[in-house]
């Protein structure tokens, strides 16, 4: 039957609104992913950078850069929150730029950057286990299943060797410290996603970006010009890239892949993370990895697969 002029103007019209419906999912759902690959490039390039400057002051500049970065929105957009959103953006300002960056930087030069970046693939298991004991959000029994295979994980690419090796506990102390940055930027993921509903990704980024980097005044010190002058070129391409590429960019676009499509979707998104990692570790730092990392590595995505998929499932994720 051929269908009247009239019926395919009204086909059209339909199809233009489902079209445009679609465009911002699809924005971020890219968004996400390009955060993720830079993340997942992060302890790639901090691991890289340790080799030419100390952690401290690593991440000091780091912070400074990515504040700067962000100072003109944040002043801006301090001036639309109310009290509750400030003491927000200062929680989740200390919980990403210092509860995270710090511990992961010292943390790494103990590490490979293949083994943090499977660590670091464990922050969906946090955000689960924080947001059922901080919002009461309901968690299955299959994700609780999941979280303790991840973390069994976690134990096994750890290993006796990790607590036998020649430096010591030193591997162990650092395979601590990247879980604990794992937990506490799991926790700003939180701590951050009503504000970026609210204000908008861009200034929920730049305000906590900014607050975050404020203690770090106080190391300044730690940052002598002999120790910049020092730096090889490479040495300050990593830290460009870590600074705006991952404090700045890489929050943003996460930030607004959250906001856009909600933390369910967004955080499928982070099991490419580990995959991103553990290439550029290979392909750029030329790591190999042990039985362990291997065998650990597929305990922890099995983990953490089942949990994020079973709390999906129940819509609480």
């Amino acid at each position: 039957m051929n269908l009247s002029p009239t019926t395919d103007a009204v086909n059209t019209a339909e199809a233009v609104p489902a079209a445009g419906a679609a465009r911002p999912v699809i924005i971020a759902t890219l968004s996400g992913m390009a955060a993720v690959f830079m993340w997942g490039l992060a302890p790639v390039a901090t691991r890289a950078a340790v080799a030419q400057l100390a952690p401290l002051p690593l991440t000091v500049l780091r912070a400074m850069m990515a504040g700067l970065a962000c100072l003109p929105w944040c002043v801006s957009g301090l001036r639309r929150l109310d009290r509750a959103g400030a003491l927000r953006a200062i929680a989740a300002g200390l919980l990403g730029m210092v509860g995270y960056n710090l511990p992961v930087a010292l943390g790494v030069q103990w590490l490979p950057a293949s083994t943090a970046a499977l660590v670091l693939a464990t922050e969906p298991i946090w955000i689960l286990a924080l947001a059922r004991v901080f919002l009461g959000r309901r968690t299955s029994r299959r994700a609780w299943i999941g979280s303790a295979v991840a973390l069994g994980g976690v134990a096994v690419i750890a290993g006796p060797e990790a607590v036998l090796s020649g430096s010591g506990a030193r591997p162990l102390e650092g395979l601590g410290l990247v879980l604990l940055g794992t937990l506490l930027f799991g926790a700003c993921t939180i701590v951050l996603r009503p504000l970026s509903t609210l204000h908008g990704p861009r200034t929920a980024t730049a305000i906590s970006t900014t607050i975050g980097a404020v203690p770090y005044l106080t190391l300044a010190g730690t940052v002598t010009p002999r120790s910049l002058a020092a730096l090889p070129s490479d040495a300050w391409i990593e830290l460009i890239f870590l600074a705006l590429g991952t404090s700045v960019a890489g929050m943003l676009m996460w930030n607004l892949s959250v906001a856009r499509i909600g933390s369910t979707q967004a955080g499928l998104l982070l099991f490419l993370e580990p995959l991103v990692g553990v290439t550029g570790s290979l392909a750029l730092l030329g790591e190999h990895l042990t039985s362990g990392s291997l065998i650990g590595g597929a305990l922890v995505m099995a983990g953490v697969v089942t949990a994020w998929t079973a709390q999906r499932h129940t819509g609480q994720a």
